[in-house]
């Protein structure tokens, strides 16, 4: 195992937000829904290594009726029935600015059939870098060979003033620097298409236009976090307001969201503003969390194409992202839900870790955080089916529970090309491992529903003393009662300073020796200082002066009848309280 020292979601900026690098570029080659075929755009494609601010011009039929289109004739009432192509031929595109400043976009015959070519995927018909800036209209000019073809026979249609100085869609349009910029021309066929006696067919172009969707593009891939330490997979979605989501499969419910700038001069993308959300993410672990990321990231880009993009990381490792149509991993999951239940609400909102171990796989643990309500957290945690390989497997499972969540850490590490959290150098205050108990094995079943598993932390038995003089008083110790339990078996050890001199210490831990043991069914014991004793004889037991350690532990027992605490067995569970006198 590789660990990377960083908190448990850093992964997302060397690793996801390597992601958005490169899909930034990507989308700037196609409007979302397309499917781009690179023999339609042909010459316009750029060369792999540029980065440009880009605009994009595309044409759909937006009629109503897919098939089957009646157009209807105003003039006289006849209907047209059985359109079967509208062949149209466009042989110039022009922008003009707010100079008045004319840029050619196409120059070269584009010949398209517009009918059946949908809004999901529209013809492109020019993708080329341009000057950011406002425009305020761009023009469509087509030749004059245009066809119409009804019932299989193929008649020409004017377009009037298309063929001279070209339909003209009005503006402004903004285009920014860097980014990619849409204009998804509708063409509604069954209201543009007339005919007229002695003049045959014209098309009176019903144009309407969107500059741009919402999102710009999804992207997936498996990205590297550094070197050779592993990688895996995921998903980025850019939106045309800047701003970009992404995930990673191995913690598929948390989500980073960031801003994007691409430079067309330097070809460099800059990511900042890094936020991160999850379910039941408490703000001192978000923040905790946020602390290690970095305030920008700066990644060059290397190559683009319509459906794959490569940039290079912060550690020069080059990655690669497949465009895709949605926001889903490739990545298939188990679902289960967690239960991790505290025997009262004195938990309540305090920071809980769930380690998740899988038996069978040898796959690494997953780490579920959050912050206990009541006396219970639960979370739907979902698992990567690359974790279970079989049809199910099994699994352990472990909670750890923190007084102040400062001392919850983790770190991000990488086990068969994994990502996965790590508790490292954590203090907790309880946990649901209880050594004088088997613990219970889970099995997961791979794809199945309803699962549920709950793991609880042991009851306590809240250890309480009534005075902390054993020489002059005689304290009586009390705790709450376990459910089942044998009775209880009381012993008290304590260390000082005589036992150090005794055994020749010089320094480091104290030898506890026993003085004092009882078995009681009862939930309280009085510790009569007479009665206190060493097992061992000792010509000259020493006093319990101030500043002695004792201890005093309590067995809740079982029915077993014997009690090896050596080997942990004989009782449901053991706690203790440690007192120094006064």
């Amino acid at each position: 195992m590789k660990n990377v020292k960083k908190s448990a979601f850093f992964v997302f900026t060397v690793f996801t937000l390597i992601t958005v690098a490169t899909i930034v570029i990507t989308t700037c080659k196609a409007p979302v829904g397309s499917n781009i075929d690179k023999d339609n755009i042909g010459n316009s494609l750029p060369d792999t290594n540029s980065g440009e601010t880009r605009l994009v011009v595309g044409m759909y039929d937006a009629s109503p009726q897919a098939s089957a289109r009646s157009v209807e004739i105003p003039n006289n009432g006849k209907g047209i029935q059985g359109i079967e192509s509208l062949i149209l031929t466009v042989r110039e595109m022009v922008v003009i600015d707010s100079n008045d400043n004319h840029i050619t976009i196409l120059d070269e015959e584009r010949t398209i059939d517009i009918l059946g070519v949908s809004r999901s995927e529209p013809v492109i018909l020019s993708d080329v870098s341009i000057e950011p800036g406002v425009y305020k209209e761009l023009r469509l000019v087509l030749n004059d060979e245009n066809t119409i073809t009804i019932n299989g026979e193929t008649y020409p249609i004017r377009i009037p003033s298309g063929e001279q100085s070209g339909l003209k869609l009005k503006g402004p349009f903004e285009i920014f620097n860097g980014k990619l910029f849409t204009l998804m021309i509708e063409l509604n066929t069954d209201r543009s298409v007339h005919w007229n006696q002695g003049q045959g067919y014209s098309l009176r172009p019903v144009l309407n236009i969107e500059t741009g969707a919402n999102v710009l593009g999804i992207f997936r891939g498996n990205m590297t976090v550094s070197g050779n330490i592993g990688a895996g997979e995921t998903l980025v979605q850019l939106n045309d307001d800047g701003t970009a989501r992404m995930q990673v499969a191995s913690y598929p419910r948390y989500t980073v969201r960031g801003q994007y700038y691409y430079n067309s001069v330097t070809k460099i993308l800059t990511l900042n503003d890094f936020d991160l959300s999850g379910p039941k993410m408490s703000g001192l672990r978000k923040r905790k969390i946020m602390n290690e990321f970095p305030n920008e990231v700066n990644l060059p880009v290397k190559q683009w194409s319509p459906n794959d993009i490569i940039a290079i990381d912060t550690s020069g490792v080059a990655v690669n992202l497949q465009r895709v149509d949605e926001f889903n991993f490739n990545a298939t999951f188990t679902e289960f839900t967690l239960n991790v239940d505290y025997p009262d609400s004195s938990a309540n909102g305090k920071e809980v870790a769930a380690v998740i171990e899988f038996i069978d796989t040898g796959m690494t643990t997953q780490t579920i955080t959050g912050t206990i309500e009541g006396s219970r957290f639960t979370e739907n945690v979902l698992i990567p089916n690359n974790y279970l390989l079989e049809s199910s497997t099994r699994l352990r499972i472990r909670a750890y529970l923190f007084d102040d969540p400062e001392d919850l850490n983790t770190e991000v590490g990488v086990y068969a090309s994994n990502l996965t959290e790590i508790m490292s150098g954590s203090r907790f205050s309880a946990s649901t491992v209880n050594p004088w108990q088997e613990e219970q094995i889970y099995t997961l079943q791979r794809n199945g529903s309803g699962q549920e598993f709950t793991v609880e932390f042991p009851r306590r038995l809240n250890i309480r003393m009534e005075h902390e003089n054993f020489t002059n008083n005689n304290p009586v110790v009390s705790w709450d009662a376990y459910p089942g339990a044998n009775g209880y078996f009381v012993l008290v050890t304590m260390s000082n300073k005589d036992f150090d001199k005794t055994l020749g210490n010089t320094g480091g831990n104290r030898p506890y020796k026993p003085l004092f043991y009882q078995h009681t069914y009862n939930t309280d014991i009085t510790i009569d200082s007479e009665l206190i004793r060493f097992i061992e004889e000792d010509d000259n037991p020493p006093t319990i002066d101030v500043g002695d350690k004792i201890v005093i532990e309590v067995y809740a027992l079982d029915n077993s009848g014997i009690l090896d605490s050596a080997n942990k067995k004989g009782a449901f569970l053991m706690n203790s309280l440690r007192v120094t006198r006064r």
